[in-house]
Parts: C-alpha cells; structure tokens; sequence
C-alpha cells in the first residue's frame, strides 16, 4: 500500500506537473486558435496509457485516472462552460477519457480483481463531477471499457503482449520490497533469470527486477518510468551494481528522484 501523498510525488512529477503547466498555457491563450489547441491537448489525454507491473489494489492507477478525469473536466469546461446544460449524449461524447488507458500486472487474483473495481468505482465518482458541472446524469452503464489488469508473475511476464511500449506512455509503481537475503527461491529464480549476466546480481533487492524489466521495456520508445523504492538503490553496495548496468547496458537516465 502506498499512501496517496507518496502516489503523487511520482504522478506529478511523472506527467502531471507538465501537464498542468500546459494547461495553464493554453488558458491564458487569447489567439483564435486557444479552442483548437484545447481540443488537441484534450485529445492527447485520451490517448494516455498508464501501465503499472505491480499494481497490487490499483492505488497509483485509480489516483493517476482521478487526476486525469479531473484535468479532462477543467479542459471541458473551459470549452463548454458557458452551456450550463447539456443533452446526455452531448456529455457522452465530450468525456473521453476512460478506464481502458490503465494497464497493471499482480500476481494475485484476488487484488488484481479489487483492481478493476476500484477503477470503475473511480470512474463512477468522476462520473458524478461531470453530471455537476453540466446538469446531467452522466453514468456509464452498461460498462463498455474495462481496465486491463492481468493476474501474472511481473517479472517473468512479457510487459510487450500485455501493452506494446508503442503505445504505452508512463510506467509507474511501487513494486515489492524483499532484500537479497530474504528471498525466496522463486524470488531468486526470477532474479536470475532477469539479472543472471549482472555482475553479482545476488546482491540485488527483489524490487530491482522491476528496474531491469522496465529499462528493457522502454528501449527505443519515449516512456519515461517512476517507482517507488527502498533507498537501498540510492546507498550502499547495490548502487554500482544496478545503476552502473542500467546507464551503460540501457543508456537510462534519472530525471528526478525524491527522498
């Protein structure tokens, strides 16, 4: 579990910040072309797609869509504010963005199932704002799009069947913590068959797996990835070990780190 604080420290430095920036931007446009710019960056929105390999009970998936359907809603207001009522099927075709952009792996049925819910239960209560700010019962009902939560090993998944890095654009998570002494021996089997060329890779935390899996993932795309992590990856003899493989075997890059 990963409180909502910690969540957005990477959400927001991952996408959200950058996005909100924009947004504002474009609020302060006051050329002719501020509606169409709008309707770009609404429609860039909708083509978002958000995976996390550890997704236990959705809690980084359900707040990133939260503060997604949230950004979606002041960009549609800014473009349709000034009709205070709208039709349902006018509303229908104004909120895009959906529960079927969030992709997570967990390896256990019963919160990847917990997952789902929570999701659509998120999808609900943005529902509800949408209704507020237009005049309209918004519901989704029947249920079209589903989110895409595949019960699975992370590590020996193929990240690529499940959402081709083509079309994913954020990697986020927090992946399982387990030290190196700790493991169990699927734990070290799936370490080795990850890391088994790092040179002494036993050394290695269970959560670094997800590291190596997410550098290969994300080679010769432009997906930028942000986990949460022990600080045994900032300290100590497992520095050089993973980030030296990481930066030279990957060319990865830090683009921001928070204690």
């Amino acid at each position: 579990y990963t409180s909502e604080p910690n969540i957005l420290k990477v959400v927001r430095s991952l996408f959200l910040d950058e996005l909100r920036a924009e947004f504002e931007s474009l609020k302060a446009d006051r050329s002719t072309r501020r509606r169409g710019r709008l309707e770009e960056f609404h429609a860039r929105l909708c083509r978002l797609k958000f995976l996390d390999p550890a997704c236990g009970c959705g809690n980084f998936l359900v707040i990133t869509y939260r503060e997604l359907r949230q950004l979606e809603l002041e960009v549609l207001l800014l473009l349709f504010g000034q009709q205070t009522e709208m039709t349902l099927d006018e509303i229908n075709r104004l909120s895009q963005v959906d529960v079927d952009q969030f992709y997570g792996i967990e390896i256990g049925e019963w919160p990847a199932r917990i997952a789902e819910v929570a999701l659509w239960l998120m999808d609900h209560q943005m529902n509800l704002k949408v209704s507020e700010a237009f005049g309209q019962l918004y519901q989704r009902l029947p249920l079209k799009k589903s989110p895409h939560i595949h019960c699975a090993n992370a590590l020996r998944a193929d990240w690529k069947q499940i959402l081709p890095p083509g079309e994913c654009s954020y990697v986020l998570g927090n992946p399982p913590f387990i030290g190196a002494k700790f493991q169990s021996d699927e734990q070290r089997a799936d370490m080795d068959a990850i890391a088994g060329d790092v040179e002494n890779h036993g050394l290695l935390d269970y959560v670094t797996g997800w590291y190596f899996k997410a550098a290969d993932y994300i080679q010769n795309s432009r997906i930028v990835v942000g986990f949460v992590s022990t600080n045994s990856l900032s300290q100590g003899e497992q520095v050089g070990t993973l980030w030296n493989y990481l930066f030279q075997h990957f060319q990865t890059k830090i683009h921001f780190a928070h204690r």
